[in-house]
């Protein structure tokens, strides 16, 4: 699978789609051996550095001081461990991808990974919010989320969910999960989501978002984790003359 024929061929077909609502599937970009390949990564990425209070691991649901199993936990910047990572097939047609899709050549895109794990039977949804909203107002970035999962997807299992469209807006208001600031994920009420779309997906298949695309994935329900690998990238940073205010920001106790 030559990483030019990939982008070339995503590009064609799903620009307009992209364009119009703010995500769209993409085809297998990890075959079933790459697939297997991240999965051993994964999991080791999460027997050697998923301990509490690690700068790199969070439980985003579940507040810091709360001794209960993580409900919603994550691993950013898995490279910084496993540098490996950003020399695979995989990331090669990810950033060709993402590159084309930005129209950013790909020397100048930053970028980053996350490792997100739904554990079978036990865990959190995921609620609607727009990653910008993660992100310093102070600063813009052009940029998007390619994610891969390395288990079948599906709405048991909490495949993401998105409302078409509504990146052509800015970002909603936002608050801490259950208006609880311990709490680091973030969600926004200021949605309908009667028309969401549901993206479920194969292992090694991917779904890409812009970073203004309000998104939701339900609880994990089934005997199987759900693990998700996800590449973002983005432009370079533009400083911001007057940034709009985002209190959700800095109101953590």
């Amino acid at each position: 699978m030559a990483v030019g024929t990939v982008g070339a061929e995503v590009v064609d077909r799903r620009l307009e789609a992209y364009r119009r609502d703010g995500f769209v599937t993409l085809p297998q970009l990890a075959d079933d051996a790459e697939v297997a390949w991240l999965r051993a990564a994964y999991d080791r990425l999460f027997a050697d550095h998923a301990s509490p209070g690690t700068g790199d691991y969070r439980d985003i649901a579940g507040r810091g001081d709360d001794a209960a199993p993580a409900r919603l936990p994550q691993i950013v910047r898995p490279e910084k461990y496993l540098p490996e990572l950003v020399g695979t097939a995989h990331f090669a047609r990810c950033r060709a991808i993402a590159s084309a899709f930005l129209d950013i050549p790909e020397d100048e895109l930053d970028f980053y990974g996350h490792a997100i794990l739904k554990p079978p039977r036990y865990g959190a949804p995921t609620p609607w919010h727009q990653d910008e909203a993660y992100m310093d107002p102070r600063w813009s970035r052009r940029g998007l989320s390619i994610w891969t999962p390395l288990d079948e997807a599906t709405v048991s299992s909490g495949c993401l969910q998105y409302l078409p469209g509504l990146h052509r807006g800015g970002v909603l208001p936002h608050h801490h999960i259950n208006h609880d600031d311990r709490i680091e994920g973030l969600m926004t009420d200021e949605v309908d989501d009667t028309d969401s779309v549901a993206c479920p997906l194969r292992p090694g298949e991917a779904v890409m978002h812009d970073f203004r695309a309000p998104h939701y994935a339900g609880p994990n329900e089934t005997d199987q984790p759900r693990r998700a690998y996800v590449l973002v990238f983005m432009s370079q940073p533009v400083e911001v003359t007057d940034p709009e205010p985002r209190p959700w920001l800095h109101d953590r106790s």
